[in-house]
């Protein structure tokens, strides 16, 4: 049972898909219709960190407390008539009825914790992936508005060699476009060295080559954050019951039993006697008798475990509202993005008419241009931090790919 119970849905995918993305059988088209979801499986196939042995390191009794001892003694009489006595008996530690119990909620409570891991190891990838994908989307975005520049440059610089070949203006005009381009090169080169960069990060954590064709995500409402369901204050529930479970395990109310089975031989001048017996030990658990120690790990515990729940709850919550607020802000922005780039296009329009007027005016014109299309990306890349936003909203919610 405890083999087929390992074999979540999400690790015979992430099996599947580790199956599938063998070199011999992806080819690119696949890889590009791959969904995040897909990513997330292929993280969880690439990666054996989080592997867990296929059988514990011991076997738990159902009853027994510890391991049987035997014991041995002979007894020789020196006088003639004297009787030796033997006697051998096997003692058996037999557990409470209090352990059995404590046993039994520490083998649920090692089911709940080991479906936990899944969902947390799910989550901890499905950052990472985030993390990945929309810092190389933002890079992309930018390394276009770049390369909008750098073409719009090139065809400038294209006229003004004409003007300047025909003795109409003179190089002011061409070496001030030659400059721009320079700097719109060492921009674009820095783009893609971050591009490069998170792709590989990306490639490290899935072992995919390249990224989901979409990467958006679905929108978030504001009331999904629901702490008590997160990942992170469930495996800090968890594993301070596993903590309480085990230190009650251990109490003096726990105690074990014992039983013993005895054979003794009185061997008497021409008299041969055979006794059998059967011993019980059951500590009186009704009376009081906890140690002081007990009580003081016990209340060690909740304090750490109480402290530890409301840091957390706090970190959650503060994460989750930065989050909101930072969506609104760029939500507002989008807005105030859009407008903008209606008047920057009727002024690149008007701009494209007075370019010609004389030199002087062309660099202001060509700082316009310029000035329009970062406008234009603007837009493109707020957009993008909008969708980077829900993603970590996602996240800090505790939402998996």
């Amino acid at each position: 049972m405890t083999i087929f119970a390992r074999f979540t849905p999400g690790i015979l995918r992430a099996c599947l898909l580790g199956l599938l993305l063998t070199p011999q059988l992806v080819t690119a088209q696949s890889i590009s219709d791959l969904t995040l979801g897909d990513a997330l499986a292929a993280a969880l196939a690439n990666d054996t960190s989080g592997d867990q042995p296929d059988s514990p390191p011991y076997q738990a009794s159902s009853w027994l407390a510890g391991l049987p001892s035997a014991s041995l003694t002979y007894l020789g009489s020196d006088e003639r008539y004297g009787t030796d006595e033997t006697e051998f008996s096997v003692n058996l530690p037999v557990k409470s009825g209090s352990r059995r119990a404590a046993d039994k909620k520490l083998t649920a409570l090692g089911g709940e914790l080991d479906e936990l891991d899944m969902r947390r190891r799910e989550l901890y990838y499905s950052g990472l992936i985030r993390e990945a994908v929309w810092s190389y989307s933002l890079a992309d975005a930018r390394r276009s508005a770049a390369t909008d520049k750098r073409r719009l440059l090139l065809e400038l610089e294209t006229r003004q060699r004409e003007l300047v070949s025909a003795s109409v203006a003179s190089e002011y005009t061409l070496l001030l476009l030659q400059m721009e381009q320079v700097e719109v090169e060492i921009a674009q080169q820095g783009y893609l060295q971050e591009m490069r960069l998170w792709l590989e990060r990306y490639r490290q954590v899935t072992g995919l080559p390249s990224l989901p064709a979409d990467i958006r995500e679905p929108a978030l409402a504001n009331d999904s954050f629901r702490p008590a369901a997160h990942p992170r204050l469930r495996a800090l529930e968890l594993y301070h019951r596993e903590h309480l479970q085990l230190l009650q395990a251990g109490s003096a109310e726990a105690a074990d039993w014992n039983v013993a089975l005895t054979a003794k031989n009185f061997d008497t001048d021409g008299y041969d006697e055979r006794q059998y017996g059967l011993g019980v030990e059951i500590p009186l658990t009704p009376l009081q008798v906890s140690r002081q120690s007990e009580n003081s790990a016990w209340r060690s515990a909740e304090r750490e475990y109480l402290l530890a729940r409301d840091q957390l709850l706090k970190e959650m919550g503060g994460s989750w509202e930065q989050l909101l607020i930072q969506r609104e802000t760029l939500v507002q922005k989008q807005s105030l993005l859009q407008r903008s780039q209606k008047l920057a296009a009727r002024i690149a329009e008007q701009l494209a008419q007075l370019r010609d007027s004389n030199e002087i005016a062309q660099e202001i014109v060509l700082r316009r241009m310029m000035d329009a299309i970062d406008t234009e990306a603007e837009v493109i890349i707020n957009q993008v931090l909008i969708d980077q936003n829900n993603a970590m909203l996602l996240q800090a919610a505790g939402s998996s790919l």
